[in-house]
Formats: C-alpha cells, structure tokens, sequence
C-alpha cells in the first residue's frame, strides 16, 4: 500500500509493500512512483494517473521494478482520496499477479477434486448395479449402452484426478506448494456437513512444501482420507484428524492420523484391495477408497502405507518426490 500526492510522488508506504520490492520503508517517501517502474511502462502510468483525475478508482495492471531491478507484475488499485487541509492524494494498492494465478489455480484444483471425490462412490456403485443388470439381461442393448457411457465417465475421472499436468519435474507432474493445496481441501471440508465434527488440523514443518504432485489428485487424495477418518472417529470423544507435512531427504511425507476404532492386523493386508470392506463399514462405502487413492500416489511416483491399531487410531504415510520451488 501506497500514498501519492497528486503528481504522483510518494508521500508514505507500508512495510509490507516496501520489502515486497526489496526496499526498506525510509527509502521510498519522496521518490516518484514513476521511478520505481521500467522505463516501458511509464507512459502506461501516465495514463492511469491522468484517469485518476477524474475517476475516484482506477483498477489496472502495472508493472513495477524491484530493487535488484526484477519487473514484479501487479493488480492495482489506485483510489482518490482528500484529507483535511484539501491535500488531495491517491491510495493505491497492489497484489502480484502471480500470486493471483497461484490462488485461481488452487482453487480450481481444489473444486475438481471436490467433485471427482463426490461422483467416485455412486458412480461405481451405478457401475456395480450396471453389471448386475446385464448379468440377468444380457441382451438389453440399453443397458449395454448405459454401461459403455458410465464407462467413459469412470475413465475421465481416472483421469482428472491422475494425469500428468506439469513439465520439468519428476515423473511429468509439476512442482506444487503441498501446503497451499492442502489448505484448500481444509477450507472445503469447514463448509461440508460430511465432515461435521471432525477436528482437521494442518501442521506443516515449514510455511511452504514443494513436491511433484497433481493438485486435484493431491485434493482428492485428502477428501477421500479425512472421510475415512470422520467415519472411523464417530464414536471417539473428539474426533480429530491430524496432518503432517514435511520434507526427508529425497522425498515429501503427509501423515494423516486420526483417534479412530483403528484396524485389526488381520485386515491391513487388504486395505487398498478394491472393494474389500471390513465389519463395521457404513452402508453406501464401495470399499475403493484407498485402492483409488494408491492408484492415485503412484502414478505421482510415490508410496502410500497404513499403520493401525484396534481402538488407537490409524495413520496413513503417503511419501511424494520433492521439487523445486516454482518461480513467480
């Protein structure tokens, strides 16, 4: 945030928007605003203040040169305002674009995976009903047709939630801030009543984790497991589940824990083959859940295992490879 006289001289800055452009806060009042932006877009700014003479708001694209001289694209707003004295100044605000695509991008993976998550179980289950039709009518070219279109529809969520998006990282997957996307599939469950009562808490090691991930995958992925967890929990004291992110040598870790009934010994071993449902599952489950989600962590390239225990609770380890930061 910055405050301009009228020609377009600073007049104040906050700190935070200071040290966004690599300045300490003394070091801009008094400059112009036009010597902080490359010389190609000074005319740009020319226009944008000529418009503020007359509109009280100006929303425009602007970009802006760091100290080390790095151009920093931004959204601004540039608001016209009057102090007592009739000092007449501008107000203006600025967020990067790049973080805009990130957060758009986010968001957008976040609602795919929502949507993958809540067509995979009726959709088998329609699948299920499908094959149970043709088995007494196997003749019924409608049914036939039906099956072929639910088909279709099970493969393009196969693949919306399990295709390579990005390039130059590992297995084909791009770079994504774990954090980030997992903090999304939070705010989804706070408005979800499925997950009503359900403590979900995010304890990352480090603000920002990179991995080589699917995003919408990566959403899934959590969906499915706090599901899971809410499930198993309904009888605990204060359901809860606990997600840990952090970052080994050569590989990325979330561990989803909850305080559930937990899993016998004896039923480990089938836990991520399709279809299989232990005693005690809620009626409506298809028992594909965890089978879908290995599917899932391995065509990232990477592992999923469970560890459980009768009444102590389950924890799911799911490693993915690490990555590099991806620049803004």
């Amino acid at each position: 945030m910055v405050s301009l006289a009228r020609g377009g001289t600073i007049r104040a800055v906050a700190r935070e928007s200071a040290e966004l452009l690599g300045y300490a806060p003394p070091e801009l009042p008094g400059k112009a605003l036009s010597d902080l932006v490359p010389a190609g877009e000074r005319a740009h700014l020319a226009r944008i203040l000529e418009r503020c003479e007359t509109d009280q708001s100006v929303w425009d694209e602007l970009t802006v040169a760091a100290a080390d001289g790095r151009p920093l694209p931004m959204l601004c707003c540039f608001q016209r305002y009057t102090t007592p004295g009739d000092r007449d100044g501008l107000l203006v605000t600025g967020h990067p674009l790049a973080a805009f695509q990130v957060n758009g991008q986010t968001h957008a993976a976040a609602l795919l995976g929502q949507l993958a998550f809540r067509c995979h179980g009726p959709a088998h289950r329609l699948m299920q009903a499908m094959e149970g039709i043709l088995a007494q009518y196997p003749w019924s070219e409608a049914v036939e047709q039906c099956r072929a279109e639910l088909d279709n529809l099970l493969d393009c969520m196969s693949l919306s939630i399990s295709s390579p998006r990005g390039e130059g990282a590992a297995g084909g997957y791009g770079a994504i801030d774990v954090v980030r996307i997992l903090e999304s599939a939070l705010r989804l469950m706070d408005r979800d009543p499925l997950y009503r009562g359900l403590e979900v808490s995010l304890r990352p090691e480090a603000a920002a984790v990179w991995a080589a991930a699917d995003p919408v995958g990566l959403v899934f992925l959590a969906l499915h497991l706090a599901r899971s967890a809410r499930d198993s929990t309904v009888a605990a004291k204060s359901p809860r589940l606990l997600i840990d992110v952090y970052a080994e040598p050569e590989k990325v870790v979330l561990e989803f824990k909850d305080n559930g009934t937990g899993m016998a010994h004896r039923n480990l071993k089938n836990a991520f083959t399709p279809f299989f449902r232990s005693a005690g599952d809620p009626d409506g489950h298809t028992g594909l859940a965890l089978s879908t989600c290995q599917e899932i962590v391995e065509y990232m390239g990477g592992t999923i295992r469970i560890q459980s225990r009768p009444s102590k609770g389950t924890t799911v380890f799911v490693t993915l490879r690490p990555a590099s930061p991806r620049k803004s």
